[in-house]
């Protein structure tokens, strides 16, 4: 079996998610979207603007600090979510007990009281990230097993991640109008806020009661030092944990700045929540495209596309003429139209990387995987406050101020050129990727057979024996990619 014979293949009808269970499964996606983003672009300018009034500097090591310790919590939650064995499954609970607190903490971030000052943001910042963790993490890992298809995950993460850009889309809707008739970002922050309460636990409520979870067939732990092993010599885990790396610092430093971008570097004030509001458009119109390529090019080579179109888009931002709605608008759409892609890819890539770890260490935990990616994230986007607040502040950047045109245009060289480099790195790092189609098919093969042959109901560890059928040689030599 070649790549080359699977390129475009359909899923075969026992690993194809229905529309409606895909609707239920995509459906908590929405608000954590409507949550993430503000998180980045709002939020950190509302506590740092004068409605608040903590100092910029301040107000980015709060973001960065509380993100930092946001992922001790993704490990743990993603151990107990593999471990965690009742009669309702073992993702299905974490979601449902992580929802209220995930709300209250929006709510009270969104919703500042009267003198919010640093203890009430990274008080609240921390209850938030703990329901956030205790949700995402296993909605993502069911994700993974809701199809053992190669192209199959392409399409769940896809479909997930259009609804994350339609999320994001309907938070900034009622913000962008508001923003027109020169709404307080107060205003403009209750009304997101709003938003994530309200619709959060409809779509955990569908996904809880209508997606099915998958019986646990082997085990859900393996031993200290062969994960360990497992961590640190796949190519694949290190090489995608390192993309969402990358790819996290250079979204969350463009990301936190955006507003400041419309708004100053562009001068168009009331504007600026419009023209993120058409980038997100063109991303989620953008996301179907781009799992067609993925069925044709596989997962590595369609990552390896987004990376070379964000390469060569982005300098188009040059040529925006100060205070050009209409041109800013039109090139904001056209980069927008890749705005996700290298986030589902990168999930759906993390599925196939679980496989890999499920054959090597006989046990079935989608969950530590994806604490990993979740946590690779979270350090991007805190090293990306954290970092550029602090260099915007050294060359004499300020929101709360008048600027010099010497530190607009050192604030606008910042905003443009850093996804170019993130591009260019992301690009060197995914040469050669190993966990190419056919691997995975071989990997899958076996796991299925191990799967159809064992008999375990006991969630206790055990381990693989050391006589335990396995691929090839030949089959598990890193496949070069097609």
């Amino acid at each position: 079996m070649t790549t080359a014979e699977n390129v475009g293949a359909a899923a075969p009808s026992e690993h194809r998610v229905s529309w409606f269970k895909m609707f239920a499964y995509v459906s908590p996606s929405l608000a954590i979207a409507a949550l993430g983003l503000p998180l980045v672009v709002h939020l950190p300018p509302l506590y740092a603007s004068k409605e608040i009034g903590i100092d910029l500097a301040l107000t980015g090591v709060i973001f960065g600090t509380l993100r930092f310790i946001d992922v001790l919590i993704d490990p743990l939650m993603g151990y107990f979510s593999d471990r965690w064995r009742t009669r309702w499954g073992r993702r299905r609970p974490m979601i449902v007990l992580g929802t209220p607190l995930l709300m209250l903490g929006a709510w009270m971030l969104f919703v500042p009281v009267a003198n919010a000052g640093p203890v009430y943001l990274a008080t609240w910042l921390f209850v938030m990230y703990f329901g956030l963790s205790t949700v995402s993490i296993p909605h993502l890992s069911w994700g993974a097993e809701l199809s053992a298809d190669y192209h199959e995950r392409s399409r769940i993460y896809g479909w997930s991640q259009a609804v994350v850009v339609f999320g994001i889309v309907a938070v900034l809707v009622l913000p962008a109008i508001l923003e027109s008739g020169a709404a307080s970002l107060r205003l403009q922050s209750l009304v997101m806020g709003a938003f994530i309460v309200i619709t959060l636990p409809v779509g955990v409520a569908l996904c809880a009661i209508y997606v099915p979870e998958p019986e646990v067939k082997l085990d859900t732990h393996s031993g200290l030092l062969p994960t360990l092993k497992f961590l640190l010599k796949d190519k694949a885990l290190r090489r995608v944990m390192a993309v969402d790396l990358l790819a996290s610092v250079s979204a969350g430093a463009t990301g936190a700045t955006f507003l400041f971008f419309g708004r100053l570097a562009l001068g168009l004030p009331h504007a600026a929540g419009t023209l993120l509001l058409i980038y997100f458009v063109s991303g989620f119109l953008g996301v179907p495209p781009w799992i067609a390529l993925s069925r044709w090019l596989g997962k590595h080579h369609t990552l390896m596309a987004s990376l070379a179109f964000s390469l060569l888009a982005t300098p188009l931002l040059f040529v925006i003429p100060k205070g050009s709605f209409v041109i800013g608008a039109v090139v904001f759409a056209f980069v927008g139209s890749n705005y996700g892609s290298t986030t589902f890819l990168l999930r759906a890539m993390m599925a196939d990387v679980a496989d890999a770890d499920t054959h090597e260490n006989n046990a079935e935990r989608a969950g530590l995987m994806y604490s990993l990616l979740t946590l690779t994230s979270k350090v991007g986007l805190a090293l990306a406050v954290f970092l550029s607040y602090e260099l915007l502040s050294r060359i004499g950047f300020d929101p709360k101020r008048v600027n010099t045109p010497a530190a607009i245009e050192g604030f606008r060289l910042f905003y443009i050129f850093t996804p170019i480099f993130f591009a260019i790195v992301n690009m060197l790092v995914m040469r050669n990727y190993p966990l190419n189609e056919a691997r995975q098919r071989h990997l899958r093969s076996e796991i299925d057979r191990r799967r159809a042959a064992s008999s375990v109901k006991d969630p206790a560890p055990i381990s693989a024996s050391a006589d335990s059928p396995s691929l090839a040689p030949s089959q598990l030599a890193e496949g070069k990619s097609s």
